[in-house]
């Protein structure tokens, strides 16, 4: 184990980070993605510093194969741009980089200084940029060259506690950004790792502020607990914890009513079965797991013919996800995969009128009397 030193305001140095070497840390090189280990080899020759950070490092230490890389430098975007042909810069407020490998997209962003809190946009150093981030587990940083682990919040050390520690105070870290509760939330079901006790009582106390999130955010993370194939684990703990009601009222509605809680949790059980078992994140299939039984109810209704049962059911189905507003294209999708046209109302048969059948042509008319009565003298 290596130490990192930086001067002070004195001139003496201070302790900065721990740097674990391979055989301390245990990540296997041959699971880390080459085009993610390439991205950084171009960053570094062109005289950067560069890592690969978050969410990719904690699943390589927990020894899964990570869903996507990130990468952290101090080259600022227009740099990585021009280091990258295939690449383009996103975002107004904080603006990062997308490097485009074949079809895949890397996420390259500049370290984020703290002056201005966890959630301003200047760029600063490396250690101020993992003091900014959430979670000591998401705050380590790979170097795929080297092989080295650098930690500069005792990351590896919670991990192994098997714990979620944040690494922003408690007082301002949920206060600054509610979203973090939910993926306080979410890492805990997705790790197994248990949330210290204060700050538990810290996502209690803020949760009515994730009301307060903006809506596209809101999505995002709807989205990803669909996909997570633990939908049903963060979604009760959501629950207990006051949060599902300010990101997916419908579904916390469902699961407070006797009459639908079962069938919903259910629901929610055979999605990340089907996660599980074919790995189809497309939202349209997910999203139709959860507004199954919503969609059942708006089908009965009365209507005139199947695509008015159609729009009611696409109509309670947005009502639903509300305040969400997810791609129309996929919510159609998802209610069409599980909308059954109602029978068509027959016609009431009306009675067939006989017609009168005209008498051949030559034949005598009729008396007024009736019949053909024979006449006087024959």
């Amino acid at each position: 184990m290596l130490v990192r030193y930086q001067n002070g305001p004195d001139g003496k140095p201070v302790k900065k980070a721990i740097v674990y070497t391979e055989r301390e840390h245990g990540i296997d090189p041959r699971s880390v993605d080459q085009d993610a280990v390439r991205i950084v080899e171009r960053l570094r020759r062109s005289g950067h510093s560069a890592y690969i950070v978050g969410g990719a490092v904690r699943d390589l230490l927990l020894g899964r194969e990570p869903k996507d890389y990130d990468i952290v430098t101090d080259a600022e975007p227009p740099r990585i741009k021009k280091l990258f042909y295939r690449s383009r810069i996103i975002g107004k407020r904080f603006r990062l980089v997308h490097v485009y490998v074949g079809e895949r997209i890397f996420e390259v962003s500049t370290f984020r200084s703290i002056a201005n809190g966890t959630v301003g946009n200047t760029y600063g150093t490396i250690d101020e940029d993992a003091k900014r981030r959430d979670f000591s587990m998401n705050a380590l940083y790979f170097d795929p060259l080297e092989r080295k682990l650098v930690d500069y919040v005792g990351g590896l050390k919670d991990m192994r506690a098997r714990k979620i520690v944040p690494v922003i105070p408690l007082k301002t870290i949920f206060a600054e950004d509610p979203v973090r509760m939910i993926r306080a939330i979410k890492y805990a079901e997705a790790t197994g790792f248990s949330i210290p006790f204060k700050t538990r009582l810290a996502i209690r106390r803020h949760a009515p502020a994730l009301a307060t999130a903006s809506v596209s955010r809101l999505g995002e993370e709807a989205n990803k607990i669909l996909y997570s194939g633990k939908a049903l684990g963060i979604v009760e703990s959501l629950r207990r914890f006051g949060l599902l009601s300010a990101i997916m009222p419908g579904v916390d509605r469902a699961l407070a009513s006797e009459g639908s809680a079962a069938s919903m949790r259910a629901a929610l059980a055979e999605l990340d079965a089907y996660v599980a078992v074919t790995g189809d994140k497309s939202l349209g299939s997910l999203l139709a797991f959860v507004l199954r039984d919503t969609v059942a109810v708006a089908q009965a209704l009365p209507a005139p013919d199947a695509q008015s049962a159609f729009h009611n059911a696409l109509d309670a189905a947005r009502e639903f996800l509300a305040p969400l507003t997810m791609p129309r294209v996929e919510v159609e999708r998802a209610v069409k995969s599980v909308f059954t046209a109602p029978e068509p109302k027959q016609k009431p048969k009306r009675p067939r009128r006989r017609r009168r059948r005209k008498p051949p042509t030559g034949a005598s008319e009729p008396s007024a009397r009736g019949g053909d009565a024979p006449r006087d003298g024959e």
